[in-house]
């Protein structure tokens, strides 16, 4: 009796140890399925990431390529050329346009001095719709840290801009401002 009772408590403990490994083994292969699926979704988060980015790029290039149909000024009054960055206002801004906006602003460029070359500041001023200019950033200096500044004084002394011929203005104008010209 004594040796079945052992035999018996032998196979309890290794049936035991049988349901520990297999639980073992399928706490480990559970791991391994979380760790996939968790590596899959990073995957799939990553290619719409890039995707994404993608589409982003291909939006600017798109936009970058409306601004590229903007209007520009020849020399006229002190801008060499002005462009519209209005792809969601519905289209180019008339050719005339940018020679209106160099002679709304040109008026009030005070400068004395006289400049080596003809160094250009490049501004980019946002103008709400019905013309107000709202902000003025400057996007490339002319080397001239006055001339810059007189060009940014003389934006927000005009304060508002004319009206297209459609009646509408673009909400955001590239415009570089030369002291000959």
């Amino acid at each position: 009796r004594e040796r079945q009772d052992k035999a018996r408590q032998d196979q309890e403990r290794r049936a035991k140890a049988e349901r520990e490994r297999r639980d073992k083994a399928e706490a480990a292969e559970k791991a391994a399925r979380a760790e996939r699926e968790a590596r899959a979704a990073r995957e799939k988060a990553a290619a719409a990431e890039k995707q994404e980015a993608l589409q982003r790029e291909q939006n600017l290039a798109r936009m970058m390529g409306q601004l590229g149909s903007g209007s520009s000024a020849g020399k006229a009054g002190g801008a060499t050329t002005a462009t519209a960055a209005n792809a969601g206002a519905g289209g180019a801004p008339s050719a005339s346009y940018a020679g209106r906006i160099v002679a709304a602003i040109k008026p009030n460029i005070v400068f004395a001095e006289d400049l080596p070359g003809n160094p250009a500041a490049e501004v980019e001023v946002r103008v709400g719709p019905a013309g107000t200019i709202i902000g003025r950033t400057l996007l490339r200096s002319s080397g001239h840290a006055d001339w810059d500044e007189a060009v940014l004084r003389a934006i927000d002394r005009t304060g508002v801009l004319p009206r297209d011929t459609d009646g509408r203005v673009p909400p955001r104008l590239a415009i570089t401002f030369r002291p000959r010209d």
